[in-house]
């Protein structure tokens, strides 16, 4: 079903209008901090909550990546300190945590400690979940303690979705940049390797093949790459000639 087709009646107040705005930009460059940033605030605006923020999984597991006020901002960064938390169980787990009164869990006792402090008394952990995994965690704080609506855990179900879809993409274009970088670079060594083996061709009266031995010998000799032994070459010819 395309986002045009579905009925706004049919969905949290607000949340049309941004799936409407998400998946119009997401085909256009964007920076991930900034969308992370605006996908906050519409989460605020279509829950009603009062905070928000966003753990993505890294080498060392989830750490902190974005956040609505500083408040969440310590919240999460208690999480990332002692590796628990509504968001660290929801990524483990791969499951959505719901908590109504974090006066109510014995759970995560230094995080719950530090939250309840922090004044907020429910929390909702939402998995960001992409190709198959789960990439992060959207977590959706409120300052009062109650059940959290069906209403609610739709809007941050949906926005944690579009949230990895945009992580996901981010992602492919980075690595595409990166392989465009290298067959530039790669297209570059070749042709500095090219005009270096014809340097020492015609010094020496060699073939290709031996020019080439001859390069390599040099790059282990002076542990140097072998693109860089050509470009001193040719440099080095240049200068002598110019």
């Amino acid at each position: 079903m395309s986002i045009s087709s579905v009925s706004s009646s049919s969905l949290p107040e607000g949340l049309l209008s941004a799936l409407r705005e998400f998946s119009a930009t997401i085909l256009n460059p964007y920076d991930l901090q900034e969308f992370l940033d605006r996908l906050l605030r519409s989460v605020l605006a279509i829950t009603k909550a009062d905070g928000a923020g966003v753990m993505l999984s890294g080498r060392n597991g989830l750490g902190f990546a974005s956040a609505t006020d500083q408040d969440v901002v310590d919240a999460e960064v208690t999480q990332d300190r002692v590796r628990e938390g509504a968001c660290h169980e929801a990524y483990q787990i791969n499951q959505p945590i719901v908590v109504d009164d974090l006066r109510d869990t014995g759970r995560w006792q230094e995080y719950r400690e530090r939250t309840l402090r922090l004044g907020f008394l429910a929390v909702l952990g939402m998995p960001l979940n992409a190709a198959g995994q789960t990439i992060g965690v959207l977590d959706v704080y409120r300052r009062s303690a109650g059940p959290w609506t069906a209403a609610d855990r739709e809007a941050a179900e949906v926005l944690a979705t579009i949230a990895a879809g945009y992580i996901l993409h981010a992602n492919q274009l980075r690595a595409q940049h990166e392989l465009a970088e290298q067959l530039q670079q790669a297209l570059e060594s070749r042709d500095l390797i090219g005009q270096a083996k014809g340097l020492l061709m015609a010094r020496h009266r060699i073939d290709a093949e031996e020019a080439f031995q001859l390069l390599r010998k040099t790059s282990q000799d002076t542990n140097l790459k072998l693109r860089d032994v050509a470009a001193k070459l040719v440099v080095s010819e240049a200068d002598s000639t110019g």
